[in-house]
């Protein structure tokens, strides 16, 4: 509707993944157990033109530890099977890599300035806070210092906060009145010059497990509900009651499962 109806050009889609984000909605997450958790956000960049300023030099990131390697070692060139021809322009070292849409930030906040402020002053702190990284990164990587910077939904005016960190003008509206004068917290003995992340570049870095390193064998899963979690399952009995398999009852379980589709295998081939 935002790009049909008023015209705005989709420069591209971003995604926020939230590493520390709790299991929810726990109702079926945690209790029917038929969703998984919750923890990524899409980001809409949208602009009144087709190119919009931006530069992608404003928001690398350190190579990884293989590309380092292949920079040290070299490579081939040559198309690769996947159908990318990769060509020795590849191995010129740039000194940092271009991000991809996808922005691992954790919403940690719990004993800021921002929450200090609001608990002194008696004021409810907004609700859905998000962390400073994440607008930091596009006013980066979109304006200029001196540009403006305008939230029409500031909230408790993180943007704000960034803005004036990064010398940029900013005007950050809400309907709320209560949470802007919480917003006011946020410049209390303000910084005013900008400094690099906290924590540089070691310890940087969030790990996303790849899909299947606790896969059962085929045949040990526990049957997917009929009736497609529409109903609460029951309680689960205390652990006394029903002791866990030890190791060597687990591994002999997976011994016969395997064995039965050895046997299914030998038996579904071709007949003389």
């Amino acid at each position: 509707m935002l790009c049909e109806d008023i015209g705005f050009h989709l420069a591209q889609e971003f995604y926020w993944w939230n590493p520390s984000k709790l299991p929810t909605p726990a109702e079926w997450v945690t209790v029917r157990r038929i969703r998984v958790k919750d923890a990524v956000n899409c980001i809409w960049w949208l602009s009144p033109t087709p190119y919009p300023k931006a530069s992608n030099k404003r928001v690398l990131q350190p190579y990884s530890d293989s590309m380092l390697d292949l920079l040290k070692n070299g490579y081939k060139a040559k198309r690769r099977p996947s159908g990318h021809d990769i060509s020795s322009k590849f191995g010129v070292d740039n000194k940092a890599a271009i991000p991809p849409n996808l922005l691992a930030i954790a919403n940690t906040e719990s004993n800021s300035q921002y929450l200090r402020y609001c608990a002194a002053h008696g004021i409810k702190p907004h609700p859905a806070r998000f962390p400073e990284e994440l607008p930091e990164y596009f006013i980066r990587m979109l304006t200029n210092v001196d540009d403006l910077v305008i939230d029409p939904f500031a909230g408790s005016c993180v943007t704000g906060q960034v803005a004036e960190k990064l010398k940029r003008r900013w005007l950050c509206i809400d309907a709320e009145e209560e949470y802007l004068k919480g917003a006011l917290g946020r410049f209390i003995d303000f910084p005013r010059t900008s400094s690099p992340s906290k924590s540089g570049v070691a310890g940087t870095y969030y790990k996303i497990p790849k899909p299947g390193l606790l896969w059962e064998p085929v045949g040990l899963e526990e049957p997917l509900p009929e009736d497609g979690g529409k109903k609460r399952p029951p309680k689960k009995k205390a652990a006394a009651s029903q002791p866990p398999r030890s190791n060597v009852a687990r591994a002999t379980e997976e011994k016969r499962v395997l064995e039965q589709q050895t046997l299914f295998s030998l038996d579904i081939g071709p007949r003389e």
